[in-house]
């Protein structure tokens, strides 16, 4: 679901048409993040971090409505809700595959059901048919990549964010992670992606508040 958005109303009508004369107005930023407190969550509960990263990612996603602006035939809309696709890998092969799945249910839920799906995935794209109000997420677990890029981004109407993220660092008893956000600056602007950082950092220590503290038991 969602709705159009009458352009000439629109408080964005300025910024929205000047990036619009702009070629290329996709553009990334990059920050760290500290997980320490989501790593612990997700052992205690035997849950996929990898899930469970997403999960948080998409929820604060959800809170942010410049992150729900998309174009759909030509028409600029806000969807009530966005979705998750990512890319995964199992660890005897070499070849990723790519997986959509509704943002539903509580952590526990979305992670179990997801990690089920998955495993039973036997193509390259699986899950939910291909649709517009998602964000793709993607890990480069084997580097503390400090800034990545995304393919097929040749397309100035493409609103759909990418958000990447490479491997785990411990740095003084804490667990961070760089994560690279690239967006379309029709829609979205830097401090809507500040938005984004602050409000996953406070999703994540949330749940070392709800846990008496758990990050202080890091596991990696």
């Amino acid at each position: 679901m969602y709705e159009e958005i009458d352009i000439q109303k629109w408080d964005r009508k300025e910024i929205y048409e000047h990036f619009t004369r702009v070629k290329s107005p996709h553009y990334a930023i990059g920050g760290n993040v500290d997980i320490t407190p989501l790593i612990d969550f997700a052992h205690e509960k035997s849950l996929s971090t990898y899930l469970t990263l997403i999960y948080y990612m998409t929820k604060v996603v959800n809170g942010i409505d410049n992150f729900r602006y998309r174009i759909v035939d030509g028409k600029v809309v806000k969807f009530d809700k966005i979705h998750s696709n990512f890319t995964h890998k199992r660890p005897e092969s070499e070849q990723f595959r790519y997986h959509t799945c509704p943002f539903e249910g509580s952590v526990e839920e979305f992670v179990n059901k997801t990690s089920a799906a998955i495993a039973e995935q036997k193509t390259l794209f699986g899950g939910m048919e291909a649709v517009p109000n998602v964000i793709y997420f993607s890990c480069l677990p084997w580097v503390d990549a400090t800034c990545i890029t995304n393919p097929g981004m040749n397309n100035d109407d493409d609103a759909i964010p990418r958000i990447n993220w490479g491997k785990f660092v411990k740095e003084d008893g804490r667990v961070k992670i760089n994560i690279t956000v690239t967006v379309n600056h029709r829609f979205i602007d830097g401090f809507h992606v500040g938005k984004f950082f602050i409000g996953l950092q406070e999703e994540i220590f949330r749940l070392a508040e709800n846990n008496n503290d758990a990050s202080l038991n890091i596991k990696v």
